[in-house]
């Protein structure tokens, strides 16, 4: 391999993985806040639901119209002004005390925070081969796990020491230094920092290519919907559930509810090595059983109680195995199932359906925990674990019945002719 070019990959997967995680700056900094917010404007847990619901509904519908751009324009210019963008609706929700505009800003942001994802992921592909990305697919989605963790714990203890409003104007000062980072280090693709590349078809179908991903990807959509749903609940809840079970400061729950993504980060980069060393081809069944376990893990939370240790090695289980499990939907399918000039749109189309999840995740759950009980609560996601593990095992039928016995035979076709297969680096 061109050593010069081999460079250029690491400082691509390096810094896309480092941006990608600051998104998270502006994102979850929301879930430490809410207790704080909660007890010093007076809002409801219905109302702060209300507030991730506007963020993940518009960041989903964002998802679709990002994962177009990211096809059609430079995901490295769509970056750059998303993170900007990002910054200034962080300060204006920092700025206020008055839900209405508090929702209108959070909203807004989610449609910045859209512009990550798919477009980064576009960048990746260009950069790599079919027998690369099933790796970099798992480095890559440890960074959103990494960027929930940091977030997490610096925020937390930020708001212990000067409040919570400047858990969101200091996220803003770093997403604006990483996104001048990413501008200045990042090319869309070899061509652009002088390498040769294989053309590819550029030939697009706008919305038809919607439907057609619509008809072959509905069970992994719905898979997708679940998976979003429990793993952004606890994004959103965890570190209120342990102010609330537990009685400890901001501080720590945050520190406690960060256990939740480190352990993903884990679970991540495990399930992709084990995915391209062990069960390539066998990815949806490999997930299946992964959503299976969680389904027992989340059901038995509860029986934690009021046990740190108890709730910490669950924890640890839990966030291994749902992270791992969400980096086969949401990154490695759309890295395998798709040619680079379709990368962006499929990968924005199962990250929309994601964050369709997330987004309800918010308001019922924050309703669940006004009228029931934090047990009933993992019960609904203990439910949405097995619902996911059953879309999954779906879509490997859906798969058979179009023609792809699995998601191996589709990267097979991908490798055939090379019409997309990224840089010279032979």
């Amino acid at each position: 391999m061109n050593r010069s070019l081999k460079s250029w990959q690491i400082r691509i997967i390096a810094v896309g993985w480092i941006t990608y995680a600051s998104y998270y700056f502006g994102r979850v900094n929301l879930s430490t806040a809410i207790p704080e917010i909660r007890e010093s404007l007076l809002f409801s847990s219905q109302q702060m639901g209300m507030l991730g619901t506007g963020f993940f509904l518009t960041y989903a519908l964002g998802q679709m119209f990002s994962g177009y751009l990211g096809d059609r324009i430079s995901p490295r210019r769509l970056v750059f002004a998303g993170m900007l963008l990002s910054g200034i609706m962080n300060l204006l929700f920092a700025a206020t005390s008055t839900w209405a505009i508090m929702l209108i800003a959070w909203t807004i942001n989610g449609a910045c925070q859209s512009t990550g994802w798919a477009p980064v992921i576009k960048v990746l592909t260009n950069w790599h081969r079919p027998d690369q990305r099933r790796k970099v697919a798992g480095i890559f989605a440890a960074s959103y796990v990494a960027g929930n963790a940091v977030t997490w714990t610096l925020t937390g203890w930020i708001i212990v020491y000067t409040g919570w409003r400047a858990a969101f104007w200091i996220p803003a000062l770093i997403m604006w230094a990483m996104a001048l980072i990413w501008f200045m280090l990042v090319r869309d693709d070899p061509a652009q920092a002088g390498f040769e590349e294989q053309s590819a078809s550029t030939t697009t179908h706008g919305i038809p290519n919607i439907l057609q991903n619509l008809k072959r990807f509905w069970p992994l959509a719905l898979g997708a919907v679940t998976s979003g749903f429990i793993l952004f609940s606890l994004v959103i809840w965890l570190p209120t559930y342990f102010v609330e079970r537990l009685a400890v400061s901001s501080g720590t729950a945050a520190s406690l509810a960060s256990v939740l993504p480190v352990a993903g980060i884990v679970g991540s980069i495990t399930v992709s090595w084990l995915i391209s060393d062990r069960f390539s081809g066998l990815e949806l069944p490999f997930g299946v059983a992964l959503y299976s376990c969680a389904t027992i893990l989340l059901l038995l939370f509860p029986s934690a109680g009021t046990s740190i240790t108890a709730s910490f090695v669950i924890l640890i289980l839990c966030g291994s195995i749902l992270y791992g499990a969400a980096t086969i939907i949401t990154t490695i399918i759309p890295m395998l199932m798709s040619r680079k000039h379709e990368t962006s749109t499929i990968a924005g189309f199962i990250d929309f359906a994601f964050n369709v999840g997330a987004g309800m995740g918010g308001v019922i759950i924050g309703t669940v925990i006004d009228q029931y009980s934090w047990t009933v609560v993992f019960f609904v996601l203990g439910a949405g674990a097995a619902a996911t593990g059953c879309f999954l095992f779906a879509f490997t039928k859906w798969e058979k019945k179009l023609g792809h016995a699995d998601v191996e035979a589709a990267t097979i076709a991908l490798n055939s002719k090379c019409t997309d297969c990224g840089p010279t680096i032979e």
